[in-house]
């Protein structure tokens, strides 16, 4: 039940989030430019998503500890299909001690 969530974190680049805002928060995983190359090398998508959550971690891990307020609410994580970058900082999350869930089929399901 999605509903038990107080907080929804999008994970997808900033400009994914602005065209459709479903869920409260932006935490980027990947830039647009980045998600372009994922795109055109789909063999790599899991590197350039690993890349990106590692490189931008204390990042990622500060928005996510102040969004739960130090693990205190529950995260609902949602990316574009929620087969790639959402589980990846659902995984992050979790291992942070955040109780957390991933947006079952993305944000794009739902915004039609």
């Amino acid at each position: 039940n999605n509903n038990e969530y107080n907080k929804t974190v999008d994970v997808r680049s900033a400009e994914e989030f602005n065209a459709i805002k479903l869920l409260q928060y932006n935490i980027p995983v990947i830039t647009i430019e980045q998600h372009q190359l994922l795109h055109r090398h789909l063999y790599l998508a899991g590197i350039i998503v690993f890349y990106g959550l590692f490189k931008n971690k204390k990042y990622i891990r500060n928005k996510l500890l102040e969004i739960s307020n130090n693990r205190q609410y529950k995260i609902l994580i949602g990316c574009s299909k929620g087969r790639l970058r959402s589980p990846a900082v659902w995984l992050y999350a979790r291992f942070l001690g955040i109780d957390a869930k991933i947006l079952k089929y993305g944000v794009k399901h739902y915004a039609n």
